[in-house]
Parts: structure tokens; C-alpha cells; sequence
């Protein structure tokens, strides 16, 4: 059998042919990989796409330069990728080489809606992350894992107020289910587990009519509208303490 193909001109023609073939690919890619890493190739300009509030653009910067190797081809992208999207405030980034020597990093931000647990911040996509804040936020809380479900309801609740009508200052949701929301005139809604959208909207068309005359003169401190024909409200240096509604047992 050997000695049959050793004999076959045609067939050795085409081996050597195959061998050629690989032995020059293989060459063309090393010397490919030895000049994708020569220094000609390096990053030279690193540029930062995208509005950026709180992240320091020369921080994302340095974090490419510094913690990350290799040129225009040869740097790892994914690694990059992941380096930044440990920095504070960052909450998304994207990377590509740009011809010849340029990195474009575009950077979304967390942009902070509220408080979380008064332990973390929560973004608008209901998200937690962890960065120092100055500004006035709301606050939430909640059991673990329901950051996403908080902001939700605060969306919901926030489309429902009119423009004369207070914020909301804190927004709870307890681990039964039942919600609390307290305004930021200091004043608190009980809405419990059940029909929570339907008792909030109720609240808010009860106190454009008659707030004031539920204060009967005094500060409307809380309500309670877990009752299924009205509330229960607590009032604050009026004439006596109100109650309207149902008289039995509030509801869940």
C-alpha cells in the first residue's frame, strides 16, 4: 500500500501542495500576531461617548491605560469591558477599536431615583448600586429583591398625583405586601396587600375634593384606606381625631 502511493506522482503532488499551503498560512500568521503587537500599533487616545454626571471621565480612562495590555488588535476587549463596568456609577459600557489608534468607551450611567433600605441607591430601571450621593432622594424599603417591584409602584403612584398635590418622600412595601407611603407635607397613606393601585387613586380623588375638610381645622397626620367603603384618618391639634367609612375591621 505505502509503496503504491510513494509511487503516485499525482497524489504526493497534491501532499506537498497541502503542506506548502499550511506551512505558509502558519508563517502569515505569526508574522500577523508579531506585528498586530509591534508598538505602532498601540492605543493612543482613549475617548469617553455618552453624557456623564457622576463618573469621572479620566478615572474610566485610566482603568483602560492602566489595568489593561496590548494594542490596537491585541487588546482584550471583554476584558475591558468588564474592568469599567466596575466603576462607580457606571452601569453599562460598550467598547470598540477605532482605526488607527483609538478606544471609544460609551458609558451609560446609573442615574439615582431613590434610597434603598437607606443601605444602597436604586436607578430608574430599579436596579441597586452602591455610590455616595448628596442630592435629595426618596426613600424605599423593602425585603431583598424587591427593588424592581418598589419602583414600579412608585412610578405608578408618582403618574397619579397632580402638580399641587405633595411627592411622595418614602415609598414601603413590608414583607407580607402591605404598602405605606408618606408624603413629603409629613403626612402617611396605609394601603395594605390587596387593590393597593385602586386604594391610592381613591386617596388621591378623596383628597383634591376634601382634605381640608377632613382636617376639620388640624393637620391631616395619616389615613387608612384598607377599609372597603371608606378610611380612617388621624388628625393632628383639630377638634377630635376623625374617622370616616366603614366601622369594622380595616382590610388587608
Amino acid at each position: 500500500m505505502w509503496h503504491s502511493v510513494w509511487n503516485d506522482a499525482p497524489t504526493l503532488n497534491r501532499v506537498s501542495t497541502l503542506l506548502a499551503a499550511l506551512a505558509c498560512i502558519a508563517c502569515i500568521a505569526v508574522a500577523l500576531q508579531w506585528a498586530a503587537a509591534r508598538p505602532l500599533f498601540d492605543i493612543r487616545r482613549v475617548v469617553i461617548v455618552g453624557t456623564l454626571d457622576n463618573a469621572d471621565p479620566a478615572h474610566l480612562a485610566a482603568v483602560v491605560q492602566q489595568g489593561l495590555r496590548g494594542t490596537f488588535f491585541t487588546m482584550d476587549l471583554a476584558a475591558a469591558r468588564d474592568a469599567l463596568q466596575k466603576v462607580t456609577w457606571v452601569r453599562h459600557v460598550a467598547v470598540r477599536r477605532q482605526w488607527p489608534g483609538r478606544l471609544e468607551i460609551a458609558v451609560e450611567e446609573h442615574r439615582p431615583l431613590a434610597r434603598w433600605n437607606d443601605a444602597a441607591l436604586v436607578n430608574a430601571q430599579g436596579e441597586l448600586f452602591d455610590a455616595g450621593y448628596g442630592e435629595e432622594l426618596p426613600d424605599f424599603y423593602g425585603p431583598d429583591g424587591t427593588a424592581a417591584e418598589v419602583t414600579a409602584r412608585y412610578r405608578e403612584f408618582t403618574a397619579a398625583l397632580s402638580a399641587r398635590q405633595p411627592a411622595i418622600e418614602a415609598l414601603a412595601r413590608s414583607a407580607r405586601g402591605a404598602w405605606d407611603v408618606k408624603l413629603d407635607d409629613g403626612m402617611t397613606v396605609a394601603l395594605g396587600r390587596e387593590q393597593v393601585g385602586e386604594r391610592w387613586n381613591r386617596w388621591i380623588q378623596v383628597s383634591e375634593r376634601y382634605q381640608d375638610r377632613i382636617a376639620q381645622g388640624g393637620q391631616l397626620a395619616a389615613v387608612d384606606m384598607r377599609y372597603a367603603n371608606g378610611f380612617a384618618a388621624r388628625i393632628i391639634g383639630g377638634r377630635k381625631e376623625a374617622a370616616a367609612g366603614a366601622k369594622a375591621a380595616p382590610a388587608r
